[in-house]
């Protein structure tokens, strides 16, 4: 089967399918770019079209097969004729039977050895079935043990962990995994054991997998297809499309798509057959006096039929639908007819051009496949011509839609433009101009309807026949006129025509004046004038087709006002509007002629997507100064690699460019001009698809670069290569309009999508595809382009290569001498010496390392006990520092530049430093974030890189964390340009809105807030410079090391004991902006109430030790904000701790802030450390039923359950809303808000009287809840109805909101619990409940998350419970809960009176209180920079509680 039969089958796979066509060729011809014509593959080798060895290879196996292929004659044939075609000669033949090392092309994978077919051929066997040679594979090939099978489990968990996007079926227009696929109807059961069988035994790979079962999916949905399809002219034809044409009923249709009736039961009926298949017409010619049956070509052939009378024939039978063949009664295509004999090829032409009325004709304005009548309104066809097959189509049954593939109902083709009423009522009154055929009997001139009632059926075969009773005669010549010249033109000369078209203004002309103006072609004058004096067409006919022309002139003078010319085709306005390229308002000033075409094709914005903004079309040279890219190559001034991939850009992006003439030229004009040499024809015509458009092998359609991409028929790296050029010179380009096209557009279009677009705009190495030929570096396209300098003249971008010795190599990139002049890192002095050369770069870097790499950050650590040097990350990972000490000092590291490897003293990025796992992959996503202080942070808004200090000041860092890296930054050398990729004397940043003087001050005169490092030996808060101070010197390396010196178990306090602080800040998810407490309120996002209580939790505690005059010595812990103070020995006294909570503060696993909220009665819930506070193993048994233990094991929750619908006061035995409870001081403020949300993100706040759920806005109406309430929890509201994604505006549910970052954490982590809790998660297209398993096969959820939802032992315990006054999590609120008989609602009891523990109506929990480190604390400890987070107010802002002391902000878990 042929190559593109081959791919839809599976055959192979569309991975090899542009490889294979490249080989096909060698049968169909290879298209000679010089003369167009069709060459043979020895012709294409020896032309350059195709490389030595791979054209050896195709001739060898030709040979090998049977001779040398004619691909003009489709067939072998001997060497000899070969080689007097031209398809071969001596000298290859010698070559090719000498069996050497240049013929042996081939692999051998049983000797592992090279080999000629031939030689493979011979050891085949022949299968006794088929009879085909097979190659017979050795069974000494080793086979897969056992144990190097891939587990069940890790085959479940890679297949869920690939997805594919379909375009069709139940998976239509969402990510599926493969495993869900594979377990989905398209599979077979067998097919499914056996393609995990293959998987598991590594017989196919995951690509591989994903292509077979694509594949399969692709063959049943053909299938489907296929079978719902009628046989139409030329294309399968669908029901729909019949049933838009009238021709089919809305009945009949629902019978086809539920399969009651069958697409042959139907094509069966008159009508749809008429339709599909056309009624009777002329099929040939019988002699009456013989009763012979002729062809009509056959009658032209024997001079039957006059010539012009069979062509006109035989223009109706191919512009009807097909060539008949009366002797064997079937039917061909033009092209079929040809070829078998039917019609001789010099009428080869004609009839292709008459075939267009069934297969469409191309509009050259908008590119677009117009029918027969559209293509005659715009000049494309002659009138005369047109008309007879117009009239032929009408009279066999209708005029035919060249897009639908078959005939339409004369009503539908005037609706579609396909026809006209005057043209129809002419047909039926047929005059002279409308018969366009001649009878051979008489030679008078007829309608194809009056030909087509004097022929003869043929009984047998049910052919029409026109009967010749004589040959006919040659048509005199003679012509009879009934008017003279001077008659004619006397009688038109009388007769007045009102113009009715509006730029004549209604104005009134003789025909005369007409036909002697330049308002009619003259061909048109001639032909009216002439049938006129002969009779042929009245005066009051010749008005109206006068009229008619104008018509069609003034149409298409219009549309080429509305259309420019490109290179490649005509684009017109609407187009350009419909790509959003010109407005609305520039649109109607075309429309309305206020405004040319060719006056907005130079406006810049329209320039820019109509040719783009410019690739690199040159090199700048000495001598000449400018030279191609192609030139330079072959000079061997840039890389063989280098030029291809830059002439690929220019193909992909639109034109190749000539840069010395100044021409944009296609690839095939490009060769054979010579800008490009014939050897790079092929590699540059692929790349030119990405502007022509792609073939799909499955669809026949013509698809973009990047679907090309997705459906695996080109390499993803050569894809992203091609999209981030097209990308970087004005816009993904349009296969069908062949411009740019502005984002939004394109992603509507589907020609790229979000997670594409994101890797191109900041490409990562693996994207970065071109060679920066001056450093060798790799490079996107648009850094390249920056490097270009504008020709003067041209105006084009040509590639330098003149500074090339002059570079210097900075953070990421090299860095120019101009650069580093215009950062005032050198001064002109030494930029002269340069360029002179009197000193190298080598010596200009050795004395500008500061600038160019910085000073070393703090590398390692350097234990004094035992003399070792570690790495930050193996420090931490021996307990030697605590986690979030080491993270900062990593995090430094990545934003002064590199993660250093202090043992092998490597400087890594990141990536590099996870790989060599110099860091934990758990630091990765953070230390990421981190380097981007060094590579650039992307503003949201205007899509540009920018610095640490502006994303600070922008708001996207939070002001402390962007402190601490400027400091560090500083302190190793200056700030860093991200642009330039090198650091910056304090000026210079200045100047570039780098840094700025108020910045500069904080950082010079460091208070608390700049201290963001932390000293593990004396336990102080200290800058980095002052941290850097304390390190040592590795003497070996010139690394520093951070001195660890050896503690002693005792706990030593002191007077400057380091601060602790927690701090309350305050995030807008709308803007992801944070402020403090004070802003907040400032800005109206929190009451006053909420204010005072939020302020109250920040404070900044400190332990200091006095001494009394007598001696007595007092721990105290001072609250340096506040002035509050407590004394450790009072509080053990009065019994507000005991000494096991001492215990753990002195050993550090209970932080200074949760034990000073200890002291202040602040702290209350359980903790899995302390003995004395929330013991939840007992509480007060209710006289409601009780609640069923939970098992031991825990399984996830299958039934939808509601959640706590409202409180039942147990003193008075009422049930009453949360509100109402709130109101009666039941529950506290923040466990009502917390139980509201719970039902809001479940589906609604409830009434507990009635069991009716209302929305948020409507529960407030109700009464249910307050106005204060309804910003607190109309987040939560979102988690139930999806939150809409600003750019896509599709919905997103609660877990894909958390993954995307709309969603902070905490809230998000609370609302997926009680979904997960009450019977599953909710998405806004799924109809119910979705369980963890199918989310995390869609992908809307990870693993991680998954396993957090499922160890529902360790969720937060948010909750204060009403009835005990203990905290609680919701899953402990729902086993509490009692649940009514009759509704099924569940009410949590609640009782004014405490049972149990100690009542906090505003207690901080979760992270806030289950993390932290403590001052001096070795062992145990966790992150002091804990960020808890509760919402205060709901939607509108979330509170963070932080503290400064080990860790980064970057520890907030507002994912």
């Amino acid at each position: 089967m042929p190559v593109d039969e081959a791919v839809k089958s599976g055959l192979v796979g569309p991975e090899l399918h542009e490889h294979l066509l490249s080989a096909e060729r060698a049968v169909s011809g290879y298209s000679d770019p010089y003369t167009g014509k069709k060459v043979s593959v020895f012709e294409a080798m020896s032309k350059g079209l195709v490389k030595k060895d791979q054209g050896i290879r195709l001739l060898e196996a030709q040979l090998s097969t049977g001779g040398v292929i004619d691909p003009i004659k489709s067939c072998r044939i001997p060497n000899e004729v070969a080689c007097k075609r031209g398809y071969f000669d001596e000298d290859i033949n010698k070559t090719l039977n000498q069996n050497t090392d240049e013929t042996k092309v081939f692999y051998d994978p049983n000797s592992q050895q090279d080999a000629t077919y031939a030689q493979l051929m011979n050891k085949c066997i022949t299968d006794k079935e088929t009879g085909l040679p097979l190659l017979p594979l050795s069974k000494k090939v080793p086979k897969l043990t056992e144990d190097k099978k891939i587990t069940e489990s890790k085959t479940k968990e890679d297949l869920n962990q690939k997805t594919v996007e379909l375009e069709y079926g139940p998976f239509k227009g969402r990510k599926v995994t493969i495993w869900e696929i594979i377990n989905s109807e398209y599979i077979s059961e067998e097919q499914r054991l056996e393609l995990i069988r293959q998987y598991r035994m590594g017989v196919v790979t995951i690509e591989r997998l994903i292509k077979i079962v694509i594949t399969t999916i692709d063959e049943k949905e053909a299938k489907i297809k296929d079978e719902a399809c009628f046989e139409g002219l030329r294309e399968p034809v669908t029901a729909g499309s019949l049933l838009d044409s009238n021709i089919i009923d809305k009945a009949t249709f629902d019978q086809l798509q539920q399969g009651n009736k069958a697409p042959k039961e139907v094509s069966q009926t008159d009508k749809v057959r008429k339709y599909l298949r056309g009624t009777d017409r002329i099929d040939g010619i019988t002699m009456e006096d013989s009763n012979e049956k002729l062809s009509i070509y056959e009658a032209i052939k024997r001079h039957v039929l006059q010539h012009n009378t069979g062509l006109a024939l035989l223009e109706a039978q191919a512009g009807t639908g097909f060539l008949t063949d009366p002797v064997k009664n079937q039917k061909y295509s033009v092209e079929d007819a040809v070829k078998a004999g039917v019609v001789g090829p010099e009428l080869h032409e004609k009839l292709l051009s008459a075939e267009k009325a069934v297969t469409g004709y191309k509009d050259p304005y908008t590119g677009t496949k117009i029918s027969l009548f559209q293509a005659m309104k715009k000049e494309l066809v002659l009138r005369e011509h047109a008309i007879p097959i117009l009239e032929a189509q009408i009279t066999t049954g209708g005029i035919i839609d060249p897009v639908s593939s078959h005939r339409v109902p004369n009503d539908v083709a005037v609706q579609r433009g396909f026809f006209s009423k005057e043209m129809l009522k002419s047909f039926n009154e047929p005059t002279a101009d409308i018969k366009g055929f001649t009878n051979p009997n008489t030679n008078e001139q007829v309608t194809y309807k009056q030909l087509l009632e004097k022929c003869i059926r043929d009984p047998n075969t049910g052919l029409c026949y026109l009967p010749l009773s004589k040959v006919e005669a040659p048509a005199t010549t003679e012509k009879s006129y009934q008017y003279t010249e001077e008659q004619a033109q006397k009688d038109l000369a009388n007769t007045q025509i009102e113009i009715p078209h509006q730029s004549f203004a209604g104005k009134s002309m003789t025909i005369w004046e007409i036909m002697n103006s330049n308002m009619l072609p003259e061909e048109e004058r001639q032909r009216l004038l002439e049938q006129f004096r002969l009779g042929q067409i009245t005066k009051e006919r010749m008005v109206i087709i006068i009229i008619e022309i104008i018509e069609q002139r003034e149409t298409l003078k219009l549309e080429q006002s509305r259309s420019c010319d490109v290179i490649r085709r005509r684009v017109t306005i609407e187009e350009l509007y419909s790509a959003r390229i010109i407005d609305l308002h520039t649109y109607n000033l075309l429309k309305q002629e206020k405004m040319s075409i060719l006056e907005v094709m130079e406006m810049p914005s329209v320039k820019k997507y109509l040719f783009g903004t410019g690739c690199i079309a040159g090199i700048l040279s000495d001598s000449p100064p400018k030279i191609s890219i192609y030139q330079a190559m072959k000079n061997g001034q840039i890389k063989p690699e280098v030029a291809l991939n830059l002439l690929e850009a220019q193909a992909a992006t639109g034109f190749l460019i000539d840069p010395v003439k100044d021409e944009l030229l296609t690839v095939d004009e490009a060769v054979r001009k010579g800008l490009v040499g014939p050897e790079l024809h092929d590699k540059l015509l692929s790349a030119e698809r990405a502007v022509t458009g792609y073939r799909d092998p499955y669809s026949g359609k013509v698809i973009s670069l990047f679907q090309a991409m997705k459906k695996d028929l080109i390499p993803e790296d050569y894809a992203l290569r091609l999209l981030e050029a097209q990308n970087a010179t004005g816009g993904l380009m349009d296969p069908e309009y062949y411009f740019h096209l502005p984002l939004d557009v394109a992603m509507q279009r589907g020609y790229i999508n979000k997670e594409t677009l994101d890797r191109i705009t900041e490409p990562t190495t693996d994207v970065r595809g071109y060679i920066d030929p001056t450093t060798d570096e790799k490079q996107t396209y648009a850094q390249l382009l920056k490097r270009c300098r504008v020709d003067k003249e041209s105006g084009l971008r040509l590639l330098s290569l003149a500074d090339r010795r002059l570079l210097f190599k900075g953070l990421r990139k090299k860095i120019t001498a101009d650069e580093l002049l215009r950062s005032q890192i050198i001064d002109q002095k030494t930029y002269n010496e340069l360029t002179e050369g009197t000193v190298t770069v080598e010596e200009v870097s050795r004395e500008l390392k500061k600038y160019l790499e910085g000073t070393s950050s703090i590398a390692g650590v350097y234990v004094e006990f035992t003399k070792d040097r570690l790495s930050i990350y193996q420090a931490m990972k021996k307990n030697m520092i605590r986690p979030g000490t080491a993270f900062e000092l990593l995090e430094a590291q990545a934003a002064t530049g590199y993660v250093i490897d202090p043992i092998k003293n490597l400087k890594l990025n990141v990536a590099e430093a996870v790989k060599m796992s110099v860091v934990g992959p758990e630091f990765k996503d953070k230390l990421l974030s981190a380097e981007r202080a060094v590579t650039g942070y992307r503003d949201p808004y205007s899509g540009q890189i920018v610095s640490l200090f502006q994303a600070m000041k922008k708001g996207l860092i939070l002001k402390d964390h962007g402190i601490r890296l400027l400091e560090a930054q500083i302190a190793t050398g200056g700030i860093i340009d991200p642009q330039e990729s090198h650091r910056l004397p304090v000026e210079a940043a200045y100047e570039r809105g780098l840094f700025d003087k108020e910045m500069n001050t904080i950082l010079t005169d460091p208070s608390d807030d700049t201290k963001g490092f932390f000293d593990p030996n004396t336990e102080e808060n200290l800058t980095y410079l002052q941290l850097m101070e304390r390190c040592m010197t590795d003497p070996e390396t010139g690394l520093r090391l951070l001195l660890l010196k050896e503690k002693k178990r005792e706990r030593k306090t002191s007077s400057k004991s380091s601060v602790r602080k927690r701090r309350v800040v305050i995030v807008d998810p709308e803007s992801g902006k944070e402020m403090s407490v004070y802003e907040a309120y400032q800005k109206g996002l929190i009451d006053q109430q909420t204010y005072i209580e939020l302020s109250e939790q920040e404070c900044e505690w400190e332990e200091i030790t006095i001494t009394s005059s007598d001696g007595v010595v007092k721990s105290m812990i001072i609250d340096r904000r506040s002035g509050r103070q407590y004394d450790i020995d009072d509080a053990i006294s009065r019994a507000l701790i005991d000494k096991s909570a001492l215990d753990q503060y002195r050993a550090g696993t209970l932080s200074i802030t949760e034990f000073a909220d200890m002291l202040s009665g602040n702290m209350s819930g359980s903790r899995s450390r302390s003995s004395s506070f929330g013991s939840s193993s007992s509480y007060t048994s209710s006289p409601v039923p009780s609640i069923k233990t939970p098992a031991t094991t825990w399984n996830d929750p299958t039934e939808e359950t509601g959640p706590v619908a409202g409180i039942l006061d147990t003193d008075t035995l009422e049930k009453v809303s949360i509100t109402e409870a709130i109101h009666r001081n039941l529950v506290d403020n923040i466990t009502g808000q917390r139980l509201l949300e719970a039902q809001a993100c479940t589906g609604g706040i409830i009434d507990p009287n009635t069991g009716e759920k209302f929305s948020v806005a409507d529960a407030m109406n109700e009464g249910l809840v307050d106005k204060i309430m309804v910003d607190r929890i109309s987040l939560a509201q979102k988690a139930y109805n999806g939150f809409e994604d600003p750019r896509t505006k599709t919905k997103m549910s609660a877990a894909q909101a958390l993954k995307k970052g709309w969603l902070y954490y905490e809230a998000g982590q609370r609302f997926l619990e009680v979904q997960y809790l009450t019977g599953g998660l909710i998405e806004p297209d799924a109809s119910g409940r979705v369980s963890i398993d199918d989310a995390v096969k869609k992908g809307t959820l990870d693993t991680r998350t998954a396993q957090k939802l499922r160890d529902v032992s360790a969720y937060s315990k948010y909750l204060t419970c009403p009835k005990t006054k203990l905290k609680i999590s919701y899953k402990d609120a729902m086993e509490r809960s009692m649940v009514e008989e009759g509704t099924g609602l569940r009410l949590l009891e609640a009782s004014s009176q405490s049972t149990k523990g100690l009542y906090s109506p505003y207690s901080i929990s979760g992270s806030g209180s289950a993390t932290g480190s403590r001052s001096g604390s070795r062992t145990g400890s966790r992150s002091g920079s804990r960020r808890g987070s509760f919402d205060a107010t709901g939607s509108s802002f979330t509170t963070t509680f932080s503290s400064s002391s080990y860790g980064s902000p970057s520890y907030s878990r507002r994912y």
